[in-house]
């Protein structure tokens, strides 16, 4: 068929060209609002939910283990009192603030475990976590049957400011199931505004500007080296913004110092412009107590703890300045000389 010549045709182009312009006109661009605005919004209404709201204190703190299952927030009706073994909990949370995105946000922590493990996490590392995520109208978006490994740099601001603050598990023992239990974990929840969730972004049963509360528990951490030069990504944040992986970029590559190999550009890789001093023990506690004994200097840190067969291996690192002005090698690209 010739559709050139066809009245069929025709009329059906002209009828999709009048649909395709009325589709057009349905289409509304919202704009985003203004975070500052909308954090005093979403502060107000996280305020309103803590002063509502109110859990098991008494139940979960004398637990060695709780669980997110054991922690519970229960609302307060209109003419009910607080039960003498429970507690608001705005009476109960530390209130924090950052600064994200140019604006000043509220943030609330409710902290039932500290944790018993002598580490916390940089929100650039690895973290080993159970959580549970709701709306405050007590919308369940989201839960961990088993824990889960994720890089805590790639979870929502909220997270980069909580997790932190806990320490990991003390112990551990594997059951016979080939499942792990954890002992002595940091275990808490969160109450965050929009802004340092998903903000304006629809996520799957999370609305825009939606507030979000978590409980978790964290079990372990394990330091993070996007780019395996041995320096952490938690040093190669920007100098204006803790939080900003991406932020910083010595040579001006376009590659951010934790995923850049030679930092300064300078054609010396920087695990070449380093020193590195490795210590090894058969026994993880035997380290750890040699490692107490050495006195860092402020160019030196410890990059890492691994294992490998049985034997237990921490890297040193020191921070060569050859010409000591105040730069070290790898972030000087006057100064290129290779470290063996």
């Amino acid at each position: 068929m010739n559709y050139k010549y066809s009245p069929i045709f025709i009329f059906l182009l002209i009828l999709s060209v009048f649909s395709c312009e009325e589709d057009q006109e349905t289409i509304i661009s919202t704009p985003e609002n203004d975070r500052t605005e909308q954090q005093v919004i979403d502060n107000d209404s996280l305020v309103v939910y803590l002063n509502t709201h109110y859990y098991n204190s008494s139940e979960v703190n004398a637990m060695m283990n709780p669980s997110l299952q054991d922690l519970i927030f229960i609302e307060l009706l209109d003419g009910e009192v607080v039960p003498s073994d429970h507690s608001l909990l705005i009476d109960n949370v530390e209130i924090k603030t950052t600064s994200h995105m140019d604006v000043e946000y509220l943030y609330y922590v409710l902290k039932i475990k500290q944790g018993d493990g002598e580490m916390s996490p940089e929100f650039t590392d690895d973290i080993k976590v159970n959580y549970w995520g709701a709306l405050t109208d007590g919308s369940v978006f989201d839960q961990t049957t088993t824990p889960i490994v994720n890089d805590l740099s790639t979870f929502i601001p909220g997270w980069h400011r909580v997790l932190p603050d806990f320490n990991v598990s003390d112990s551990f023992v594997s059951n016979i199931d080939g499942s792990v239990s954890y002992s002595g974990y940091g275990m808490g929840a969160m109450f965050i505004p929009s802004g340092l969730g998903y903000f304006s972004t629809y996520q799957d049963g999370i609305p825009t500007y939606s507030n979000l509360i978590f409980k978790f528990e964290l079990m372990q951490t394990e330091s993070n080296d996007h780019d395996s030069d041995n320096i952490p990504s938690y040093m190669e944040v920007s100098d204006s913004n803790e939080y900003d992986l991406y932020g910083l970029d010595t040579d001006n590559d376009t590659a951010p110092n934790f995923l850049d190999t030679d930092d300064d550009g300078d054609g010396t890789i920087t695990a070449d412009e380093i020193m590195i001093e490795v210590y090894s023990d058969t026994s993880l506690e035997a380290l750890k107590f040699t490692l107490s004994e050495i006195v860092l200097l402020s160019n030196q840190f410890i990059s890492s703890i691994s294992s490998n067969s049985g034997t237990f291996n921490a890297d040193v690192v020191t921070l060569v300045d050859s010409n000591n002005n105040g730069i070290p090698n790898y972030l000087d690209s006057t100064e290129s000389d290779t470290i063996e």
